[in-house]
């Protein structure tokens, strides 16, 4: 069985990696970034992908902080299409803190 490597350095990166670490998230974050709030059949149907998937990475990017429902999943929806917002400081936050991780960002901008 494979250990993996966790360098206690780089803990603050795990959620940057969660994030930005797999295709299919980083190509829903750039369709909500050029498209807006959106439902998961509309970002299924834009990146061509299935409905299932959709659901599974907006849940786990939501989760992550990086999209937000509209309504909320506190709230009582009663068939109501939910839609995916981005959270946009939250992305440049995480972009930053790769960037500066990577040594391509200064902390200071």
């Amino acid at each position: 069985m494979p250990r993996y490597a966790h360098p206690k350095t780089t803990a603050h990166l795990e959620p940057v990696i969660n994030a930005f670490g797999n295709l299919t998230r980083v190509a829903i974050i750039g369709f909500l970034a050029q498209n807006g709030p959106a439902t998961r059949g509309e970002v299924a149907a834009g990146l061509n992908i299935g409905v299932a998937t959709a659901k599974h990475n907006l849940q786990l990017l939501t989760d992550e902080g990086i999209t937000t429902q509209d309504p909320p999943a506190t709230e009582e929806r009663n068939g109501m299409r939910v839609q995916y917002l981005l959270a946009r400081d939250e992305v440049q936050r995480r972009y930053r803190l790769l960037g500066e991780a990577l040594g391509v960002v200064s902390e200071d901008g």
